[in-house]
């Protein structure tokens, strides 16, 4: 049964260019009051979009790197939260677009979308690690890694040349109940970060563990970064 969640506010957070830190942890490291337990496990997370297929890789745990240069209503990207919502969209991906033996995968993924007006989300990530690609001879080395064919990387390279790729290296955990809001028009535009005002849902186990995560990183890391 999907976990329906309204909207506190419709505006998009502010991008200032302020990076999160990457010292944050899924849950406290320490104990303390219950009271600050609470707070920290129901927080609100704002959502990344990201290709749906993607989305649906990162869940299984076949995939555990986004690769992100800021949407055409944007000046750049910038890890604005260190968690948040896998907001999957499926407006610009197309079969054509992924390597032919991810064709079957993306078609399954682009034949069942949620319905028409409601935005459903079935996970979030944490930022275990963040690399901006300044060797982007190495991008083909890492092609195991993702399902886009080398015209979509190309273009993610060339799009404003002056600001860098960045990949990010994630731990993701499915929500144990989808969430379900009202697909506002706010949420439109070519952006990369969108304040839903939802709540962290409750989790399952993450799909890859943190220790996998990090030893993906720093492959990424002595590729191109």
């Amino acid at each position: 049964m999907a976990t329906s969640i309204g909207p506190s506010r419709n505006k998009t957070i502010p991008r200032d260019g302020t990076r999160g830190g990457m010292g944050a942890t899924w849950y406290p490291r320490e104990t303390g009051s219950m009271r600050a337990m609470s707070e920290q496990m129901t927080k609100t997370l704002p959502a990344l979009k990201e290709w749906a297929l993607v989305c649906e890789r990162l869940l299984a745990g076949t995939q555990a790197i986004m690769l992100r240069k800021g949407g055409i209503d944007e000046k750049g990207f910038w890890v604005e939260a260190d968690e948040f919502l896998l907001y999957p969209t499926y407006f610009h991906q197309m079969i054509e677009k992924v390597r032919p033996e991810f064709a079957e995968e993306c078609a399954a993924v682009l034949a069942a979308p949620p319905p028409e007006g409601v935005l459903r989300m079935t996970g979030v990530a944490r930022v275990v690690d963040h690399i901006e690609v300044r060797r982007p001879e190495g991008m083909p080395s890492l092609a195991d890694m993702h399902p886009y064919d080398e015209e979509q990387v190309a273009l993610r390279l060339e799009f404003r040349p002056k600001k860098p790729l960045v990949i990010l290296a994630v731990e993701v955990r499915p929500a144990l109940a989808p969430v379900e809001i009202p697909m506002l028009e706010s949420y439109g535009g070519c952006v990369s970060w969108v304040d839903v005002g939802v709540e962290r849902p409750a989790l399952g186990e993450q799909a890859l563990d943190e220790a996998t995560v990090r030893s993906i990183a720093e492959r990424v890391r002595s590729a191109v970064g």
